[in-house]
């Protein structure tokens, strides 16, 4: 218990379980008789409720911290051209869908999902939250891609408050939760991948409504509404959230029973999941949802001993040695805690579905097992909870300061060295330099050299993305351009012919200049 006169320190490590905090010792529907009546607290408790109040002041300043740190490091990205990596790939396709959006109106770019010229089908395999802020960001002043990161840039954020709610609401305390969503920014798959996969702030906001709501009879107006606000955009953003907010539902009808709670959040849900699927289906039709997800799921040719050997070189370049080391030990540390067990239960087993279920999906992309930072933070925070309790006030707070400084020097190299360089700068290379050379006059594709998935090009060319051969050689026009990698030139392509313009390890060649050399090679 805190006691009146105790340190910030004391508070910050001794603060998890607050008034109300543990209340799954009393569910709800067996406290909303009791009677409002209390006796006057007393001075002692006053003071011991504004130390609390102290601590979290505090705690959450340091979490203003971590979100301004992670904040500083993106913002340069905002003025980043699209390029060959996840992050330009999949927000050109945004880029299409606004401008196609913008240029042929609501209708005739499908609801926003035409991303013409990269393909004459619309692409609507996810829920449309992202769409619909794109379109609201696209009102803003000027044109270019910042509009189509702005809404990433900010859903992204979110998980690093969402996640300390979140522990906060499991009654860890603040020195543990500082450190385990420190702990989390310290990872390349936070730092490359929170703002690709938008919708894991989401998920975790409403994570912590909904513990919170489990644990409180009469919760207050304005965290009803929180939970029901998150409840609607959780489903309108992605599949994980419509699924996991399928199980926070049932789980938070479990303790509360039919009340005007879970009725209001439930029909949340219900009416975010009905517009993704009015969206999905009304746009691209279950024929082409049924094939984009038998894709995911049987569409690779490999081994199991490839697939496994794969998500090992992944998660090794994403996520740290000792983040992998601890994490097994906090899970199972987090499975003995009963307040917690539940939830760890849940999003490991979604974790291990995503992955294995949808095999193809993470086989292709080293992101694809984002969700794990989910479990991740919350059994680290349990874990290192358990060991501050169990130690001295003076020397948690010692361990905690210690630990700051660890992970700061952690995300520094990752947000200002290679990490950043190969995964963001380097590839933003490749956009810079289609998007300051024109096509030729007569070009009708937008032709590449071993670079995959070229819808940034198609983007600022605005041409359909084609591959360069010796027989797409023929079809070209002299004064074409291709886009090709200078460490992986082909080797039907002379060496002799030279590069129009290059940026970093990209460079542009003209296909006329390819023709007068062929004859010169043979």
């Amino acid at each position: 218990m805190t006691m009146p006169g105790s340190s910030a320190a004391d508070q910050l490590a001794h603060t998890g379980e607050q008034p109300g905090d543990g209340a799954d010792k009393h569910p709800p529907e067996q406290r909303t008789g009791q009677s409002d009546s209390r006796p006057d607290p007393g001075p002692a408790a006053n003071d011991a409720g504004a130390s609390v109040r102290r601590a979290d002041r505090w705690g959450w300043l340091g979490i203003a911290a971590i979100t301004a740190a992670v904040a500083a490091t993106w913002a340069p990205q905002l003025a980043l051209p699209l390029g060959d990596n996840h992050v330009g790939r999949i927000f050109a396709r945004h880029a299409l869908h606004l401008r196609n959006l913008q240029e042929k109106g609501l209708v005739g770019s499908s609801f926003s999902a035409d991303w013409s010229p990269y393909s004459n089908q619309a692409y609507a395999h996810h829920p449309p939250l992202v769409n619909m802020l794109d379109a609201t960001f696209g009102l803003l002043p000027g044109s270019g891609t910042y509009e189509v990161l702005i809404s990433p840039f900010l859903l992204g954020l979110l998980v690093v408050p969402a996640a300390a709610a979140l522990l906060r609401a499991f009654a860890i305390a603040w020195i543990p939760t500082l450190v385990a969503v420190g702990t989390m920014a310290a990872t390349g798959m936070f730092w490359l991948y929170s703002q690709l996969t938008f919708d894991m702030g989401l998920i975790l906001a409403l994570s912590a409504t909904i513990v919170a709501l489990r644990k409180r009879a009469d919760p207050p107006r304005w965290l009803v509404v929180c939970a029901c606000v998150t409840a609607l955009l959780t489903t309108l953003a992605s599949w994980p959230g419509i699924g996991f907010a399928a199980v926070l539902g049932l789980w938070l009808l479990a303790a509360r029973r039919l009340d005007r709670v879970t009725v209001a959040v439930g029909a949340s849900m219900v009416l975010g999941v009905l517009a993704s699927l009015a969206f999905i289906v009304g746009v691209s039709g279950l024929e082409d949802l049924t094939s984009q997800t038998e894709f995911r799921t049987a569409g690779g040719g490999f081994t199991a001993r490839q697939f496994l050997v794969r998500q090992r070189d992944y998660a090794t370049e994403l996520l740290p040695i000792w983040y992998l080391v601890i994490f097994p030990i906090a899970a199972v540390a987090g499975l003995f805690v009963r307040r917690t067990r539940f939830y760890l239960l849940v999003t490991l087993a979604f974790v291990g579905m995503w992955v294995i279920g949808l095999n193809n999906g993470s086989f292709i992309h080293d992101y694809w097992a984002y969700p794990v930072l989910i479990p991740g933070v919350v059994a680290m925070g349990v874990l290192f909870d358990l060991i501050v309790r169990r130690v001295p006030t003076r020397v948690s707070a010692s361990a905690g300061i210690a630990a700051g400084v660890g992970l700061s020097v952690a995300f520094g190299t990752i947000a200002l060295g290679p990490t950043a360089r190969d995964y963001v700068y380097g590839p933003a290379d490749a956009g810079r330099l289609v998007d300051a050379y024109a096509p030729g006059p007569q070009q009708q594709r937008a032709w590449v050299m071993n670079i995959s998935t070229a819808r940034w090009v198609a983007y600022y060319w605005d041409l359909p993305p084609a591959v360069m051969s010796p027989d797409a050689l023929s079809q070209a026009q002299p004064d074409d351009l291709i886009l090709f990698r200078t460490d992986l030139r082909q080797g039907w392509v002379p060496e002799s012919v030279p590069v129009v313009a290059s940026e970093g390890r990209y460079g542009l060649l003209r296909v006329a200049d390819i023709r007068s050399a062929l004859p010169a090679a043979d």
